[in-house]
């Protein structure tokens, strides 16, 4: 499925189980964490410095619930072709270690999400105006990102930290109805960033980052579907871009261990015109993605 990373993951199962399992995380990480913060009294927070509030908040394995929103166009030059746009519910697992083996404040970190629904499709006939089709269509996305890098400390309440960010991204479009059929879409990027953050009180820790790179290997692969169009399924090799990622987020320790998280994170590229099919003449056009994720969850520091 991943073209680039090996095939990490096999297609999802969860998907007809993913409202429940929403549901039982949020309500389980809200009971959790009133039962822990009644059972340690702020003052134990009080007593430990902000600096290692946010070291501490840089060593911690977390599980999200999120929501994310798609916003994809195909067009032509100035002309929209197609559009896929909504919100989709999913999950994230993230872990980051920060450490003074070999380099002080050596800084790893590594993300997981998955995230799946619908989506409204705005499109064609063939000869026809962008606006004549609309329905609803399918997405699950699954993203990889990792970053490695050094903080710099500028006062006990203040941390700096570039970073190099390594990652990757796939897309599953199902195109619904009599005309339509299967596409997935892919890409790796690399690229440097910055990570700021601040502990304005103890227990707090908030944090903005943003990275500024390049996709490669971007491709898309098309695949027929029951009841669909008569394709021939190929695959796609599109342009490279500029990627552009910024976040933000708030970290507060309920206890030494457990922690509440909550971010928002954007992220826009593009991609570039394939070449004409030498099969039958078809081609990708040129798109644009913006994709806005807001998630929730717990960590646990060690």
């Amino acid at each position: 499925m991943n073209p680039i990373f090996g095939g990490w993951f096999a297609e999802s199962t969860w998907g007809c189980h993913m409202k429940r399992l929403i549901e039982i995380l949020l309500t389980a990480g809200v009971f959790c964490g009133a039962a822990v913060a009644s059972a340690h009294a702020a003052d134990d927070l009080a007593l430990r410095p902000t600096h290692s509030d946010i070291v501490r908040a840089n060593n911690q394995v977390s599980l999200n619930v999120s929501g994310s929103y798609l916003d994809y166009l195909e067009s032509s030059g100035s002309t929209p072709l197609d559009s896929e746009r909504g919100w989709q519910p999913g999950l994230s697992l993230s872990g980051s270690v920060m450490t003074d083996i070999g380099l002080s404040n050596l800084y790893l970190y590594g993300n997981l999400s998955w995230s799946k629904g619908n989506s409204d499709y705005v499109g064609s006939f063939i000869g026809g105006n962008y606006g004549d089709v609309r329905q609803r269509d399918n997405a699950e996305i699954y993203n990889e990102d990792f970053r490695i890098g050094k903080g710099f400390e500028v006062n006990d309440a203040l941390m700096l930290t570039p970073y190099l960010g390594l990652g990757a991204r796939q897309w599953r479009r199902d195109i619904t109805g009599a005309g339509g059929y299967r596409e997935d879409y892919s890409h790796g990027y690399v690229g440097g960033g910055l990570l700021a953050q601040y502990s304005p009180a103890p227990g707090w820790v908030l944090g903005v980052n943003g990275l500024v790179g390049s996709t490669f290997s971007a491709s898309m692969k098309t695949t027929a579907t029951a009841g669909g169009a008569a394709i021939t399924p190929q695959t796609y090799k599109l342009g490279n871009s500029a990627i552009y990622m910024v976040g933000a987020s708030v970290d507060r320790a309920i206890t030494d261990t457990v922690h509440a998280n909550i971010s928002v994170d954007y992220t826009n590229f593009n991609y570039g015109r394939s070449a004409v099919s030498p099969i039958d003449s078809t081609f990708e056009p040129d798109s644009r993605t913006s994709t806005v994720a807001l998630k929730v969850g717990l960590g646990f520091a060690f």
